[in-house]
């Protein structure tokens, strides 16, 4: 008699828990067994993230250089948004607003050096908290721009646009959506496969619509948003699980995309790298681009550390891999 689905995710989470369990040494053989792809991903990815504390959660991917505030990859998406909001007259706002990002990251890495810290994005609670401590010397001035883009988006008058955050996290951006004065000029939604998160960004912004969903699979109709943006979530996913995610954003926007990626290269394929139960994959800039190309007018490609040096002469980017991407549609005419 064939073993029912309930039986087999039974097998696979113990499978899993005896791999995460076990030494580096003895892990490989019990990990090389598990499933990939499919359903079986979904369970693993949840399972793997459920053992995490919903606190531990709520303060990852907000601290060190993936700070919001600072973060240059959040910025860039920021400028997006508010660029389909204001069409002229931001240039010189957000160029300021890039230049003090450089000098507060850069401030970060002299202190983190100062104190020997290894600074990254840890859900151990010893190594995030000597981030934090890093975090000290910006604390004061971190929220300059943040005012500033407020101060203007507060007098903005017109239509809000709607807005679909795939992996929204514990509303980790979007909290400087709100605070940047952005959030009031979207109608925005998110979504994680998380409970956890869902639950921490629900308490915080207990209006806005958060839920609880697969971003392989999104249960919403085609061109349901004029934006979807997604951050550091396709190379934690099977090569199949990816393609399904950028192919569920493609079919829901109805004008752009902005897609974030922590690890990505200029080569021919996606090198595929197995995690215990997941993936940290370095994707293809050439096949990303490739897929998104006959769907869109123009796409923007901005590797994050060639463009810091070119643009701002800045050589110390905590990441040689990141990459942004911005597509868009030309605006069709109403009627």
């Amino acid at each position: 008699m064939s073993p029912t689905r309930g039986g087999i995710r039974r097998r696979i989470g113990r499978l899993r828990d005896q791999a995460l369990a076990s030494g580096a040494r003895w892990a490989e053989p019990m990990i090389a067994r598990l499933p990939r792809g499919g359903w079986a991903e979904r369970f693993l990815l949840e399972r793997q993230w459920a053992a995490i504390p919903a606190g531990m959660l709520e303060r990852y991917l907000v601290s060190g250089y993936q700070n919001p505030r600072i973060n240059v990859q959040s910025i860039l998406l920021r400028h997006f948004l508010a660029d389909q909001l204001i069409a002229d007259g931001l240039d010189e706002l957000k160029d300021a607003e890039l230049r003090f990002a450089v000098e507060l990251n850069e401030t970060l890495r002299l202190r983190a050096l100062e104190l020997g810290v290894t600074m990254g994005s840890y859900l151990n609670p010893r190594k995030h908290a000597a981030v934090q401590r890093v975090d000290e010397a910006v604390a004061d001035r971190q929220d300059e721009y943040v005012v500033r883009w407020r101060e203007l988006l507060e007098n903005r008058q017109g239509p809000r646009i709607s807005m679909l955050e795939l992996a929204c996290g514990s509303a980790n951006d979007y909290r400087t959506f709100v605070d940047a004065g952005l959030a009031a000029h979207l109608d925005y939604r998110g979504i994680d496969l998380t409970v956890k998160n869902i639950e921490n960004a629900r308490r915080r912004f207990p209006d806005v619509a958060f839920e609880v969903g697969d971003v392989r699979d999104v249960q919403h109709p085609n061109r349901s948003f004029d934006f979807v943006v997604a951050s550091d979530i396709f190379e934690h996913l099977s090569i199949d699980g990816m393609e399904r995610t950028l192919s569920e954003a493609v079919r829901l926007a109805r004008r752009g995309v902005a897609l974030t990626f922590f690890n990505m290269a200029d080569a021919a394929d996606h090198l595929v790298t197995p995690r215990k139960t997941y993936f940290w994959n370095r994707l293809s800039r050439a096949r990303i681009e490739e897929r998104l190309l006959p769907e869109f007018d123009s796409v923007q490609v901005i590797p994050i550390a060639a463009w810091l040096s070119e643009r701002f002469g800045y050589e110390h980017t905590y990441n040689k891999h990141a990459f942004s991407i911005f597509a868009l549609k030309e605006q069709q005419p109403a009627g």
